[in-house]
């Protein structure tokens, strides 16, 4: 291939990597030009071994992630590891070495600062189904690991239950100004056991959820519509909802927290 072949049809990636023009650059092929570029030896690990296993909401612009066995000088637009591993931290992909749901877990937690860690991890969970507790046992045998501590923080918080980051972050404001973790997506039945509705979170023993709201129940009228009426029957059901949006998240994050407390209190949670 000469060389304008190789600037007209490819767009390069990494240093000697190049995907044919018109290529997604979505994370899990960003992770997998990465194992391409390091070569020999290199594992997919990190973020990018969480896009590779399905985990979704993995920003493409996050520099992919791999672990290498063997010394290897840094590559621009990649973070390359040398922590150590086993044999048994890694499985093949569609041909390439990935760091197994629970190493991923493990180094999730150790690279990625909260609470960005634990939105990755929420969805790690819910595309695997691997356990919080799996990775904390992973943890236990390699206590002197650096971010061990880190790690051990987020996992006390993660839930596979989440359904978007925002649902993430709104239950990470609630638990950490000290109200009970909230049990997520919750089926709510009438009394004739009849689906009502499934809420982001909540806490069934005193009948109190929250809702994040996107944008998007606002663009459709019958989209509000639905969104009434299903609110009026989880009343019916005798729940409490607090509704949340971006702004009240972004801008006034306390007056989420007093609402919530409040709506407990009323239905007599010791907060």
């Amino acid at each position: 291939m000469s060389r304008h072949q190789l600037t007209r049809d490819y767009l390069r990636v990494f240093r000697d990597t190049y995907v044919r023009a018109g290529t997604t650059l979505d994370a899990r092929a960003l992770a997998v030009a990465a194992s391409v570029c390091v070569g020999d030896g290199a594992v997919i690990a990190g973020t990018s071994a969480a896009a590779v296993h399905g985990a979704r909401w993995i920003d493409p612009t996050i520099p992919p992630s791999v672990l290498a066995d063997r010394r290897s000088h840094q590559l621009p637009g990649l973070r390359i590891h040398q922590d150590a591993f086993d044999t048994d931290d890694v499985m093949a992909i569609g041909g390439f070495a990935v760091s197994t749901p629970v190493r991923t877990g493990f180094d999730l937690g150790r690279w990625v600062p909260p609470p960005l860690s634990v939105v990755f991890l929420d969805s790690l969970l819910a595309a695997t189904g691997v356990d919080a507790e799996a990775i904390r046992a992973y943890g236990r045998q390699r206590p002197g690991t650096r971010g061990i501590r880190q790690l051990s923080r987020a996992l006390d918080v993660v839930d596979g239950g989440a359904e978007s980051p925002q649902e993430t972050r709104t239950r990470l404001l609630l638990v950490g100004a000290g109200l009970p973790k909230p049990e997520t997506q919750i089926v709510i039945r009438d009394s004739s056991g009849r689906f009502v509705a499934r809420i982001d979170m909540g806490w069934q023993r005193w009948r109190v959820g929250v809702e994040y709201e996107g944008v998007h129940y606002w663009l459709e009228e019958r989209q509000r519509t639905r969104d009434i009426e299903r609110f009026e029957a989880l009343e019916r059901c005798e729940w409490q909802i607090v509704r949340v949006n971006s702004e009240q998240m972004r801008l006034r994050p306390h007056d989420v927290v007093a609402r919530v407390r409040a709506k407990l209190r009323a239905a007599g949670a010791p907060v």
